[in-house]
């Protein structure tokens, strides 16, 4: 085969273009500090890391979702502490009207006293997070209490408040962020509210035995609360766990990430001078096959 000088021409172009190619992508790598910037230069490595950006998104959702739950519990967990303060509060009153000593006028007093713990707790079942109720369950929109002042022993009414609201935390896993309205705060006769509305009704009859009559309410709502502390913290470590295996798979995907599509700059400065030199020793080859004329080949 007879090799002509533009097959020659030919061939030196294109070893040129090659080395010229190669130059840029070198200098591309350690400008962005990158392995590939198209899914063809690395398929397998592309395909892993949009497999992990994804994972990695869906890690960011259940962070934030993990967010709400702490947010929303660290919320409930002051409203049960303030629910026991005015449950003991309210034993205390209890205690103090249910004896022989107690007069008319002192229980009347206490009765007023009451009617306001009352509205304390209702203001605390209606207890909002950022425009929703958080004990409002299924019903986030209703405030799940609502208090009528208008008599001398306050009454209340559940318009709300069942149903639980939960967020998932991870792959296929499910949390409760707060106990509902009926849960915590009751409307049956072992409820806080409840037991808070038979204490004013207790103090209005105005008979010893009438307040004594009250204190086994108040006791199993104060033991149903304090039960609540328990669940809460619970939750509250159940976050935590969660928390710590999202950020540790996070943490994880990110290294991964980086070992699939990071360069090392050492090693990326090394290529790009050899490529340099490739391109340079190619261009000057290309020149010399390009300068050649009639008058080179009869010398």
């Amino acid at each position: 085969m007879r090799i002509t000088n533009n097959m020659a021409t030919q061939l030196a172009v294109s070893q040129f273009d090659v080395a010229r190619q190669r130059l840029e992508s070198a200098q591309r790598r350690v400008t962005e500090g990158t392995k590939f910037s198209t899914a063809s230069e690395d398929p397998t490595a592309a395909t892993n890391v949009m497999a992990n950006s994804g994972a990695l998104r869906a890690l960011d959702q259940y962070k934030r979702n993990i967010g709400v739950a702490n947010r929303r519990l660290a919320l409930e967990e002051s409203a049960v502490d303030q629910l026991n303060t005015i449950l003991t509060r309210a034993k205390e009153l209890a205690v103090s009207q249910g004896t022989d000593t107690a007069s008319p006028q002192t229980r009347i007093a206490a009765r007023a006293e009451a009617n306001q713990l009352l509205q304390q707790a209702a203001a605390l079942g209606n207890t909002q997070d950022g425009g929703n109720y958080l004990f409002g369950g299924t019903m986030s929109s209703t405030p799940p209490f609502v208090v009528d002042t208008t008599t001398a022993v306050f009454s209340f009414t559940a318009s709300g408040g069942t149903g639980t609201r939960q967020v998932e935390i991870s792959a296929g896993q499910r949390a409760s962020t707060s106990h509902d309205a009926t849960q915590l705060f009751g409307t049956t006769a072992a409820g806080a509210l409840k037991a808070l509305q038979d204490l004013a009704a207790g103090l209005d009859t105005g008979t010893t035995a009438a307040v004594q009559g009250v204190i086994v309410g108040l006791d199993s709502a104060i033991n149903a609360t304090q039960s609540m502390v328990g669940e809460i913290g619970a939750r509250q470590n159940q976050m935590q766990i969660a928390q710590a295996n999202v950020s540790a798979f996070s943490q994880n995907l990110v290294a991964l990430n980086s070992d699939l599509q990071d360069v090392d700059l050492e090693t990326a400065m090394v290529e790009l001078v050899s490529r340099q030199t490739a391109y340079q020793a190619a261009m000057s080859a290309t020149s010399r096959v390009m300068s050649l004329n009639l008058s080179d080949y009869l010398r």
